[in-house]
């Protein structure tokens, strides 16, 4: 009698600790919170589990120093990606290098330091990943081409987005971001050529290419013509010559009348350039002979010069 109640109570506790292993494996399952994608590294040896606790099975080793993606967290645990697939670690163990970042925003402007009396080191378009390796503040401290530069976190999100994510109802101005919005959603065209010159001269020193024209750091004559005025009112205005022409075409005047923040533009088969006239004879463009964005002085009487057009008029007109 007894060994039959021995063995009664040994299958009891085997199913009991059955059902509980397979309850710890159905809860790995369960929802987490998503963060940021991170890389982080191991800060000793540990162990990987199928689930947020100790009573999970052990799937792996990792030794000290291994690099792991974390995509969320639940409790004190962090879920990482390894191979595909999902596994959980004590999150003390874990120690953050870096998060990816997603500009939020269209022409958000990357900073030397954190605030906007910092230079503008680039105009960043909506989606651009960002090494993210701290934050000063309200400012996310981020590695972009090996430079250390700064972005408003209002203007981040942890994954991508489309142009309607983030807009807003009210007007309001975007600490960090190039574009102002009111409730009209009309601006000055004097603003517009202010803020176009501001964005052109902050890109002095741009390296020349046509290849990587939407990196940040390098331009060509026409997508740093785009970039300044998307910059100063959110209006594109084409991205190549050939399309700016034809769009400003209802704006474009001779060189007499020729204003601050007008852009300049040299108009011959096979040899279109363009550049914004900022006051005093002088221009900032993306040249190919010096290889870089520069400020040049622009002789009255040259040749060169065909033309110019009332950018400024045609990004109010479209706001």
């Amino acid at each position: 009698m007894k060994k039959h109640i021995g063995r009664s109570l040994f299958f009891i506790l085997t199913a009991v600790f059955m059902f509980s292993f397979c309850t710890k494996d159905s809860n790995a399952t369960a929802v987490y919170h998503a963060t940021a994608k991170a890389v982080c590294s191991t800060r000793t040896r540990v162990n990987v589990r199928s689930g947020p606790g100790l009573g999970y099975p052990v799937k792996m080793t990792l030794s000290k120093g291994k690099h792991v993606t974390k995509i969320g967290t639940m409790g004190s645990w962090s879920v990482v990606k390894i191979q595909s697939k999902k596994y959980y670690i004590k999150s003390i163990y874990l120690k953050t290098l870096y998060k990816y970042i997603y500009v939020a925003a269209d022409g958000v402007n990357l900073r030397t330091g954190p605030g906007t009396n910092y230079r503008v080191r680039a105009v960043l378009p909506r989606n651009t990943r960002l090494k993210c390796t701290g934050r000063v503040g309200k400012w996310m401290k981020v590695s972009y081409h090996n430079k250390t530069s700064y972005i408003s976190k209002p203007l981040i999100s942890i994954k991508k987005t489309s142009s309607t994510s983030k807009s807003s109802s009210s007007g309001s101005t975007q600490s960090g971001s190039s574009t102002t919005t009111t409730s009209s959603g009309n601006i000055s065209t004097d603003t517009i050529r202010s803020r176009a010159i501001s964005a052109a001269t902050a890109r002095i020193g741009d390296k020349y290419s046509q290849t990587n024209r939407n990196l940040p750091g390098y331009a060509d004559c026409s997508s740093l013509m785009r970039d300044i005025f998307l910059n100063a009112s959110g209006v594109n205005i084409g991205v190549t010559t050939d399309q700016q022409i034809k769009r400003l075409s209802a704006y474009k005047k001779p060189l007499s009348a020729l204003q601050p923040g007008d852009i300049m533009m040299r108009i011959q088969d096979g040899s279109n350039h363009a550049a914004i006239y900022i006051g005093n004879n002088y221009y900032i463009h993306a040249s190919s002979t010096l290889g870089k964005v520069a400020k040049s002085y622009y002789m009255t009487g040259s040749t060169y010069w065909t033309c110019c057009y009332d950018a400024a008029s045609y990004c109010q007109s479209n706001k």
